[in-house]
């Protein structure tokens, strides 16, 4: 199978995939012996991502592996609509699920390869050869015989130094996240439990608090109020493809302080059945998901992973609460009772105690200075993705012969 083009550009040329790559195949039968530390396996490997940022043990696995060497390639070859393929920056054991790949001849430039396996042309072929339906995989020798237009290699130079020197300003961002986050973390612990500009301290059951604080318990500032599913839960009689939303834990999984929408809405006999949610109502996960407080901005109902803090008392800031709460969700999931997922009763939640600022006034400059640091890191992960959409933007319009080197400025402007 050849990649088509409508247009094929001046010098580039046609080449199978076995002429600018090479499997590896040095197999390992026990990597705990391999005097190598690190596994990576393909639950390592994230989609669309060239660098590899957490790693398994050896210690950890057996059967055979294979190995690969710093700079070699990992393709992901089972399931390649998730399209995981990476650059390793060390030796280590490698999952018998992937190739390990290198460039390999005159055709290829070595760094350009891994861009190339990035492209919606080569995942659009790997796909298209991968065999079985519960675990589709790929073969070498059908991946070898693929055959791909490439541009010359000095194109392939500038294409790749330009993909990379992207890629490196992904992961200056990656780090600047990571390093606010550290900040934020810390200024919870600190502002928490030490306030702004207190010089006077008493010992509590929390430990040392500012002596106009007080120590109270979740359930004597608020109704605490668990959410309710509408049972049996495959009943279509309680689901609409529009209406109220219904808040479930998937909703709030990658979702941070608001959530705005759903992926399931509930009737008005599922409505009857759940526990209502308004807009600036504050909620927190109890079940898989331990102890994530979210704010609704939503009309909307919750499931019964959740519980609701309602009729807060007078003198308490939803938002000071809410990254109250944030802080504690460490505490929360060691709450944890034992069960097939886990979760909190709402007596728990009741009687957990957290520290409270008498003031209003040094709640608000508190939350005032997390949504600084929040605007910040929105800020950030804002870049992070223009910078992933670009990359993959050049990549492919340059790829399906689109876009010529020339006009990259006035893309990236």
């Amino acid at each position: 199978m050849t990649s088509n083009l409508k247009n094929v550009p001046p010098n580039w040329q046609k080449v199978r995939f076995d002429e600018i790559a090479t499997i590896v195949t040095d197999r390992i039968e026990k990597p705990i012996e391999s005097g190598l530390k690190d596994y990576i396996g393909l639950e390592h490997l994230d989609t669309d991502c060239i660098r590899i940022k957490r790693f398994g043990s050896t210690e950890d696995v057996d059967a055979t592996k294979f190995l690969c060497k710093k700079g070699d390639i990992i393709f992901g070859k089972r399931r390649a609509y998730l399209r995981k393929v990476a650059v390793s920056d060390r030796d280590a054991v490698v999952s018998a699920h992937s190739m390990v790949l290198r460039p390999t001849g005159d055709k290829i430039y070595p760094d350009f390869l891994p861009c190339f396996m990035q492209s919606s042309i080569f995942w659009k072929t790997a796909h298209s050869i991968s065999e079985g339906s519960m675990s589709p995989t790929i073969k070498w020798k059908n991946l070898a015989a693929q055959e791909f237009w490439l541009p010359s290699i000095e194109e392939q130079k500038k294409i790749s130094g330009l993909l990379w020197s992207i890629e490196d300003n992904i992961q200056k961002t990656e780090k600047l996240i990571e390093t606010t986050e550290t900040l934020k973390q810390g200024l919870l612990n600190e502002l928490l439990t030490k306030g702004i500009g207190h010089t006077r301290f008493k010992d509590s059951e929390l430990g040392r608090i500012p002596e106009e604080w007080e120590v109270v318990r979740l359930g004597n500032i608020s109704n605490v109020r668990r959410g309710a599913s509408p049972r049996p839960i495959n009943d279509s009689r309680y689901f609409d493809s529009e209406g109220t939303g219904w808040i479930r834990i998937a909703d709030v999984t990658s979702t941070y302080k608001y959530i705005n929408k759903t992926s399931q809405y509930l009737s008005e006999l599922g409505v009857s059945k759940s526990v209502p949610v308004h807009r600036g109502d504050l909620i927190m996960s109890i079940c898989a998901t331990i102890g994530k407080p979210v704010i609704v901005d939503m009309d909307a109902c919750i499931h019964d992973g959740f519980v609701l803090f309602s009729d807060i008392k007078k003198g308490i800031i939803n938002d000071f609460l809410f990254y109250v709460l944030l802080k504690s969700e460490k505490e929360f999931e060691n709450k944890r009772q034992v069960g097939t997922q886990g979760n909190l009763n709402t007596d728990i939640v009741k009687k957990t105690k957290i520290a409270l600022p008498s003031s209003l006034e040094e709640q608000k400059k508190i939350v005032s200075i997390f949504e600084n640091i929040d605007s910040i890191i929105e800020t950030y992960h804002l870049s992070l993705s223009n910078l992933g959409h670009l990359k993959k933007k050049i990549l492919n319009e340059m790829l399906s012969g689109n876009l010529m080197l020339k006009c990259i400025p006035v893309i990236i402007s």
